[in-house]
């Protein structure tokens, strides 16, 4: 075999054992980042509880594309000693931006078009900015070994199996007053009531917009929410409760923008005499 030979399958054997790293895109190019399924795991496997039933089986969860494996967001959990624990509606791994991660609330700035007159989200650098909601079988029947594939897979297909027979809504449970929640095309889904239906369980996408006036206070926005199966007669259960968290920034003040643009100016002049010393 020749050494150029031996090379390439060197590199693909390393291509194989290299883990997707968690900036690796699937759907983000789209706006995507959150997926929807329901946890077929019924016995949890590792950590404090392991070896008892898992309590968010056949429960609908928000997954967070991580890269090559998901993060569940709110799902149940128990608490407690092991022998008689209690069971939590969420768990310690419930907010957007994950707590782990460190990162402040996303930033809300300025819109335009319909939200010409607010502050919405946008996507930034920050991972958690890609707001979008599909269903996991968006991310079926991709080819073997690609990103979706990967990622549809993970957790031991813990999560792929079909969510037929389901409808899915978004129930807001509470948020910040002042905080609102549209689409590119409607600002206010939740006008008449607390519950947004997102579609059939294997096909739907929900590209949400978060938004407060022109004049909210500057402050940290909180939303509180559950994914509810809203099809009569299905067996699949409803998710436990999560939070997405927003940043409205203080306007600074008159006399901030006058120092600034003082500033500015004393530095502008600095520049000048230097060039103008450099000249001669």
């Amino acid at each position: 075999m020749s050494l150029t030979s031996k090379s390439s399958i060197l590199g693909l054997v390393a291509l194989a054992l290299t883990p997707f790293p968690s900036s690796a895109a699937s759907r983000h190019d789209e706006g995507i980042r959150f997926y929807i399924g329901y946890d077929g795991l019924s016995t949890l496997t590792s950590g404090t509880y392991a070896g008892l039933s898992n309590p968010n089986s056949n429960r609908l969860t928000l997954l967070l594309d991580h890269g090559n494996h998901f993060h569940g967001i709110g799902t149940y959990s128990y608490t407690g000693p092991t022998a008689s624990p209690d069971i939590l509606s969420t768990n310690t791994n419930n907010r957007i931006p994950e707590i782990s991660s460190k990162e402040e609330p996303l930033p809300l700035a300025q819109g335009n078009g319909i939200y010409a007159d607010t502050l919405r989200t946008n996507v930034s650098s920050s991972k958690y900015s890609y707001l979008g909601i599909a269903s996991i079988q968006s991310l079926a029947n991709h080819p073997s070994g690609s990103m979706e594939d990967v990622l549809f897979q993970s957790g031991n297909n813990r999560w792929s199996d079909q969510l037929n027979d389901v409808e899915i809504g978004l129930r807001l449970v509470e948020s910040t007053p002042g905080l609102h929640f549209g689409t590119e095309t409607t600002k206010d889904v939740y006008a008449g009531s607390d519950i947004f239906t997102l579609g059939a369980g294997n096909d739907f996408e929900f590209k949400p917009v978060y938004w407060v006036d022109t004049a909210a206070p500057a402050g940290i926005y909180s939303a509180t929410f559950e994914l509810l199966n809203t099809e009569t007669g299905s067996s699949i259960l409803d998710s436990g409760t999560f939070h997405f968290d927003f940043k409205v920034s203080p306007i600074p003040e008159p006399h901030t923008y006058a120092m600034f643009l003082a500033g500015l100016l004393l530095a502008g002049s600095i520049v000048r005499r230097r060039l103008h010393w450099l000249h001669y």
